[in-house]
């Protein structure tokens, strides 16, 4: 599928693409420009998304980016390790920013896994830091 086509998409999918097409990447001065202009709802719309904070490596395996799905899966459960050695309350706050994370990542790198055949490992590449 190449950029100027989201025919096959949602409509909620058709928005955040054609943003991304029409201001880039997250990181450029485009983007935050006119990301700071769109009302709260549509900020929200681009920028999070609520299926990858709840299910997180599931939904990235939906989504069909399988090698990120992978990738978050050993983070998540790595991660769970070392949470288990932790006080009850930095595990809760370390497990909720990993999913936060997430929630954060998935639009933009179904973004690029579809339009610019991202297909690497890396669920947060190209994103804003």
């Amino acid at each position: 599928m190449d950029s100027t086509n989201t025919a096959p998409l949602s409509p909620k999918w058709q928005f955040r693409f054609n943003f991304f097409n029409t201001y880039g990447a997250p990181n450029t001065p485009e983007f935050k420009a006119a990301y700071k202009e769109l009302p709260f709802g549509q900020k929200l719309k681009i920028n999070f998304n609520f299926f990858a904070l709840f299910f997180s490596w599931i939904y990235f395996f939906i989504l069909g980016m399988w090698r990120k799905a992978l990738v978050v899966l050993a983070i998540s459960i790595a991660l769970g390790i070392v949470i288990q050695f932790l006080p009850n309350a930095v595990g809760r706050g370390l497990w909720a920013a990993w999913q936060v994370l997430l929630a954060i990542t998935a639009n933009y790198s179904y973004y690029r896994e579809k339009t610019q055949g991202d297909t690497s490992f890396n669920p947060f590449s190209g994103l804003r830091w």
